[in-house]
């Protein structure tokens, strides 16, 4: 009896921290602290979530401005990289022209790999910009909005799919992403479409190979002029979409303004 009310005497005097079917302690925290705390960590995961989501957004954009900027760079370096260093410029620039230049002048095998794996990450860039719902970035550049949207529906997508493992193109890629077209369906026609077309395109290099040396000497032989006439020519580019993009800014400031004055003249 005695041990019997001893011990009903110390579960009476437990504080209520130590029940052992209760929540544990929070290090000792109040409840406020312990809101706030719960409170920061569901801010936290929604702010990584949201970084999750525009990343998601914008690794095509990314992807294909950074390949067409350094495609750029090839374009300007090519009486440099020509002779000198080919197979970069093969990184930089691996479309057909660059391939038919100087294609018979580099290893087979790591020019086919580097190109192939290049020319197919531009196509997932366009892929991945259609995906998203980019359609202003990239018809801009395609310039090609009807033909991606005639070709955007579900019964071309087999052919344009197969299409793939005969050659690539932008419009082609945007026309799948806008789809429905898992990119892993994707991927399993553009590889070995690339590895296709640019053994294509080194091995028709070796058979031009005799006459494309004598036009990499030339460009060799040119290079400082060809480099300052396409910087040259870049910046003109550049200064005349500037140029167009405020006239057409004044010329609809003036178009509004005269819409303006004739709706106060009317009675």
């Amino acid at each position: 009896m005695r041990a019997a009310e001893q011990g009903r005497a110390q579960a009476l005097s437990l504080p209520a921290s130590a029940d052992p079917i209760g929540p544990g302690p929070v290090a000792g925290l109040p409840a406020s602290e312990v809101a706030e705390v719960a409170q920061g960590d569901g801010l936290a995961q929604a702010g990584s979530s949201g970084l999750r989501r525009l990343a998601h957004r914008l690794w095509p954009a990314l992807l294909t401005g950074s390949l067409l900027g350094l495609g750029a760079i090839g374009l300007a370096l090519v009486p440099a990289l020509a002779d000198r260093a080919p197979l970069l410029l093969i990184t930089l620039r691996p479309t057909w022209a660059i391939l038919l230049l100087v294609g018979g002048s580099v290893p087979f095998v790591p020019a086919l790999l580097i190109a192939a794996f290049f020319r197919a990450l531009v196509d997932v860039g366009y892929f991945g910009l259609a995906r998203n719902n980019i359609r202003s970035i990239l018809l801009r550049r395609l310039g090609r909005s009807r033909l991606v949207t005639a070709l955007a529906r579900p019964r071309t997508q087999t052919p344009l799919l197969w299409f793939c493992l005969v050659n690539t193109n932008a419009a082609v890629d945007a026309a799948l992403g806008a789809g429905d077209v898992p990119m892993r369906r994707f991927l399993r026609f553009l590889i070995p479409g690339s590895l296709l077309s640019a053994a294509l395109y080194l091995t028709a290099a070796r058979a031009v190979a005799p006459w494309m040396r004598g036009a990499v000497n030339w460009l060799d032989a040119h290079m400082t002029y060809l480099v300052l006439g396409g910087l040259a020519l870049a910046l003109a580019q550049a200064a005349g979409r500037v140029g167009l993009r405020r006239w057409r800014g004044r010329q609809a400031g003036l178009s509004m303004k005269r819409h303006r004055g004739n709706g106060d003249n009317t009675p």
